[in-house]
């Protein structure tokens, strides 16, 4: 069976959503392998890091051959998703990296500078160039038949370039969450990360987005950029290598025409943006004694509580906890909601430091607790279940997966005849597409474009949702039947990404044929 080379970075540590994506769409393409609806086969590429554990991976013995020709690259294995996957532990001289970082500039105008002395880029670079030479062994010695190649973030797209170039295959590029985004509209365009985004609407055969509104986000606001890119380097190209430039360039233009429907998915001739999705089993087979116990950990945390409010996320700003902590104080001063917050996040000791000062400074020192460090999965679920308000005022979010989690606990709320949380998250992002207010949970209102909450309309809406439990009954409900639906079953998401390698296959043979 053909296959494709599936880049990703995130695969050695269970963390991060680059991780938690790729697992679940492994385990939905292997039920699609097992349902022979599959036309590809995976094959993932990660990174072993050595500065952690190796934990499950194992030396594969089945690439020595590749070892021996290349003595500074290892090969490991483990298993995600049910589906084995390599990790390629790869090192640069100075002299090496230095090198690599010319021709980075020259291909595709990436600035390494910034982050020439950044331990982890440098670990990235090594398997920026190690990748291409492992899938020209790949076909060449072991007869893979490869098909396609599928790069994950900035911190893979750069590999994918190469790859591309080296084995002569076509590339999708896939945003999990662009600069743009994460810098809240200021990134810095002497840094790699949004460079490397730039290169890849001029490499990659095909782009997708995380949502729609990823999608359409990442390329109007990248599309200036290439157009210079293109132009900067169009004389050393070919005319065939132009007209395909311009060709992309009128597609990603109509992409932008583009809204999401019901279906939550936009799939153009270049580009596409589908919704992430949520796996239902383990959420179906919570009990009420865990939904009971999570209550318990909630009370017991902030004793004497009549309702709950519960954050889970990294503490970064622009995941809002600055807002929600004030609007939570604008809650206690305006209202007489018995009420807590519980921040679960894992914080370092300055921003632990900034939080509890917020905290003590608007006397909330009894009705607001931090928890440091991840939840275990059995009481996440719980403690979900157990909350009144689960509140994710992201102040940009591309697609939010936390907040399938919400819905994917009022379903199990209901299935065990109770109310589950009401989902409040920025109206920014996939969000707007995924969140209907008032029926699945609420957005707050934000200028998008600033980047900016305002706590009063964030402490209105806590307000709503804990005042009136009818609402939260309907939302409930609305929110059990809005996870059910196919758009977020990765077996429905999976055969929507094997039509986009369709169309990235077509793209690259327009390309060869131009």
């Amino acid at each position: 069976m053909k296959k494709v080379l599936f880049l990703v970075t995130e695969l050695h540590r269970p963390v991060g959503g680059l991780h938690r994506y790729s697992i679940e769409l492994f385990s939905a393409w292997k039920n699609a392998l097992e349902g022979k609806t599959a036309p590809f086969e995976p094959m993932p590429i990660s990174i072993r890091d050595p500065s952690v554990p190796l934990s499950d991976l194992r030396f594969s013995s089945e690439y020595s051959d590749f070892m021996e020709k290349h003595p500074k690259t290892l090969v490991y294995e483990g298993m995600r998703g049910g589906i084995k996957c390599l990790f390629l532990e790869s090192s640069l001289t100075d002299e090496e990296k230095n090198r690599f970082h010319g021709e980075l500039w020259v291909k595709y105008r990436i600035k390494s500078d910034k982050a020439a002395f950044w331990e982890y880029y440098r670990m990235l670079n090594a398997y920026w160039k190690a990748v291409p030479e492992f899938a020209d062994f790949l076909i060449k010695q072991k007869k893979e038949d490869i098909a396609l190649i599928d790069a994950q973030d900035w911190l893979a797209f750069p590999a994918g370039f190469l790859t591309r170039e080296k084995i002569k295959r076509p590339l999708n590029c896939r945003f999990h969450s662009g600069e743009f985004g994460r810098s809240l509209g200021h990134p810095d365009f002497d840094a790699p990360p949004v460079l490397i985004e730039t290169a890849a609407l001029q490499e990659a055969d095909y782009l997708q987005g995380v949502s729609v509104h990823e999608a359409k986000f990442e390329l109007y606001n990248l599309l200036p950029a290439k157009q210079r890119l293109r132009s900067a380097l169009s004389p050393f190209r070919t005319r065939k290598w132009l007209d395909y430039q311009l060709w992309k360039e009128e597609r990603f233009e109509d992409m932008l025409l583009f809204e999401a429907g019901s279906d939550l998915e936009v799939v153009t001739d270049a580009a596409a943006g589908l919704t992430n999705g949520i796996i239902l089993d383990s959420w179906r087979s919570v009990t009420k004694e865990n939904i009971d116990a999570g209550r318990k950990v909630l009370q017991k945390a902030l004793p004497g509580k009549d309702k709950y409010v519960l954050f889970i996320g990294r503490a970064e700003y622009r995941k809002g906890i600055d807002a929600l902590i004030s609007a939570f104080a604008l809650l206690k001063s305006a209202t007489k909601i018995n009420a807590g917050l519980v921040i679960s996040s894992n914080l370092s000791n300055d921003e632990y430091a900034n939080y509890f000062g917020m905290i003590t400074k608007l006397q909330l020192e009894r009705d607001a607790i931090i928890y440091n460090g991840w939840l275990g999965e059995d009481l996440k679920k719980g403690m979900f279940c157990a909350s009144d308000v689960i509140a994710l005022p992201s102040l940009y979010e591309p697609f939010g997966l936390v907040t399938l989690e919400v819905f994917a606990a009022d379903l199990a709320s209901e299935l065990n005849g109770l109310s589950g949380p009401v989902a409040i998250v920025g109206d920014t992002g996939g969000m707007a597409e995924v969140v209907k207010n008032g029926a699945s949970g609420f957005k707050v209102p934000m200028e998008e474009d600033r980047f900016d909450m305002n706590p009063g309309y964030l402490a209105r809406i806590i307000a709503i949702c804990l005042k009136d439990d009818r609402l939260r009954r309907k939302i409930s409900k609305g929110a059990s039947q809005r996870v059910s639906q196919r758009y977020f079953d990765w077996n429905f998401i999976v055969q929507k990404v094997f039509e986009i390698y369709g169309h990235a296959q077509a793209n690259y043979e327009r390309f060869e044929m131009g």
